[in-house]
């Protein structure tokens, strides 16, 4: 596969980031050795590259948590032993429990990037309790530990910790009706959108299934699939349940929160 080829795999993501990409699967083509990313991936690109084998590579991601949405790509030579590779990454705690204000997601990261950090090179961020676990790569570690005493008025404690450390991510479940599995019902019943608004952001490409845009209205979900709405949130298809007195399926989804 060639740099064109690559990409139009991925017609709606980032240019820059994908030839950044295609830069490292040439350097591991060319060295034949494992390779890392410099930046931290959308889960449209690392999962299709999961599933895939594209110039004799295989490529193993690494993110916040098994719910991550954000990874950095290892891109290795199919038959190496990477046993002894380790992610060039840091995981972190920043502590801002205090008694006068909490402390949000918005607070943690604006702090961070107001350090001239890219998002790009930060994983996703959980925040719980005014207490925010993080990764990022570990050359700009060390700017964030230096920098980061106080997010807004409020002093913190910085620390790296291990990934076992990280909590996963937390989920609310819910019994949802649809009229059918198709993926603007979906969307419908766990966002209270109406459904021509539904297939509106739908078309626009705001709806991942699986982690990959998916345009067409009439795609019909499964249990376990995971869809994303783009600035509402995400969600899991956990189950049918049965149907309701009015003929319509009950459903079991988890929405992350």
């Amino acid at each position: 596969m060639d740099k064109k080829s690559f990409l139009k795999l991925f017609k709606d993501s980032d240019e820059y980031m994908l030839s950044s990409l295609w830069n490292d699967i040439e350097l591991a083509e060319e060295t034949e050795v494992p390779i890392f990313t410099k930046e931290f991936y959308p889960p449209a690109i690392w999962s299709f590259l999961e599933k895939n084998n594209i110039n004799g590579l295989k490529f193993i991601c690494k993110g916040l948590n098994s719910d991550s949405e954000k990874k950095m790509i290892m891109i290795s030579p199919k038959d190496y032993d990477i046993s002894y590779f380790d992610f060039p990454v840091v995981y972190f705690k920043i502590d801002g429990q205090n008694k006068f204000r909490e402390l949000f997601h918005k607070d943690f990261l604006g702090t961070i990037m107001s350090l001239g950090i890219k998002r790009e090179i930060m994983g996703d961020l959980i925040v719980k309790n005014s207490i925010c676990f993080g990764i990022i790569t570990e050359e700009k570690y060390g700017i964030i530990n230096q920098e980061i005493k106080k997010i807004g008025n409020v002093p913190v404690k910085f620390q790296e910790i291990l990934k076992e450390d990280v909590p996963e991510s937390e989920f609310k479940s819910e019994i949802l009706l649809v009229s059918s599995l198709r993926i603007d019902s979906f969307v419908s019943a766990v966002t209270g959108l109406s459904r021509q608004k539904s297939v509106e952001e739908i078309e626009k490409g705001n709806v991942l299934l699986n982690y990959n845009i998916q345009k067409d209205k009439s795609t019909e979900i499964k249990e376990g699939d995971i869809l994303t709405v783009k600035k509402i949130g995400k969600f899991k298809f956990q189950e049918i349940k049965g149907e309701s007195k009015k003929n319509k399926i009950r459903i079991n989804v988890k929405k992350f929160i």
